[in-house]
């Protein structure tokens, strides 16, 4: 049996193509004997590795090694023109920084090459496409633009998660593990925990942003904190409530990119709704408050 270990607090744009390989070998070929163990650290070992495989012959491979081991051993991963997939995996390198200018050109080359192509290479899944998939999808940088823009590499983005949803079990395990950490983190006293008075198990909190713009800083804070009162400190409810009422710079594109910038936070809402929703009831207490005098003018 060959044991995979993996740094979780490293930038997940280098764990993710690895995984990736890991569960489409699995996937493609059941039986495949590979343990994967996410530990709580930035680097394994004395080599500072952020990944680590142990193989059943004793051998230690580590980093991107270890994608080029999976490679030579497994049939699915050896798909497409050799030499084009590796010149793919090779450029992914590139699309790890967590620095826009740096991303800069090799995103655009990327977009050039992906214009009429449904894959990097060919016309089916090879590494390639699990490598620059992975890297882009882990590096929270390049993933945010390519949600906002209609670019061919969103296009080619978007039909590798339909195509082969797999790809997203790799994914949710690794967030799973943060997930474990983050709730340890505030189960031994998280800094959010401000001592709210006269507050039992089951409270509602309820998270309001307006569909007219993306996710910005105090979104992500007034979302953290309502997720943690909600989910952490008093196991309640969270509620997304959209504030549609300002139908002239609202659009579904800004709605979808607050829901995903959230599951990149970890955050995810027990229920969404909308102020709209709620429009006939508003009316009808405004109206019964003035009936009754109770206005405060």
């Amino acid at each position: 049996m060959s044991q995979l270990a993996v740094a979780t607090k490293a930038n997940n744009a280098f764990l993710l193509p690895t995984l990736l390989a890991v569960n489409h070998v699995k996937q493609t070929l059941p039986g495949t004997d590979i343990t994967v163990v996410f530990e709580d650290v930035e680097s394994i070992g004395s080599q500072g590795a952020k990944l680590e495989l142990k193989t059943d012959d004793g051998k230690t491979i580590y980093d991107d090694d270890i994608l080029k081991h999976l490679e030579n051993i497994y049939a699915p991963l050896q798909a497409g023109d050799k030499e084009q997939v590796d010149e793919w995996v090779k450029r992914s390198v590139a699309l790890r920084p967590l620095d826009f200018k740096a991303l800069d050109k090799p995103m655009k080359e990327l977009d050039s090459h992906l214009t009429l192509r449904s894959h990097i290479v060919g016309y089916s899944l090879t590494l390639a496409d699990i490598a620059v998939w992975g890297t882009l999808r882990g590096n929270r940088i390049a993933i945010s633009s390519i949600r906002k823009a209609a670019t061919t590499t969103n296009r080619w983005f978007a039909f590798i998660e339909a195509a082969y949803p797999w790809v997203n079990i790799a994914v949710a395990e690794l967030s799973a593990s943060s997930q474990k950490r983050k709730a340890a983190a505030s189960a031994a006293g998280g800094s959010y925990n401000i001592g709210l008075q006269n507050v039992e198990n089951g409270v509602v909190t309820r998270f309001p942003p307006e569909p007219s713009g993306y996710l910005h800083i105090g979104h992500a804070k007034a979302a953290l904190l309502n997720d943690y009162f909600a989910h952490e400190q008093y196991k309640g409810t969270m509620i997304c409530r959209f504030d549609d009422t300002n139908p002239s710079k609202e659009n579904q594109e800004f709605e979808d990119a607050i829901k995903h910038d959230l599951s990149l936070l970890g955050i995810y809402p027990d229920k969404t709704s909308f102020s709209s929703d709620y429009f006939q009831e508003m009316y009808e207490y405004c109206v019964k408050i003035i009936s009754d005098g109770s206005d405060a003018g």
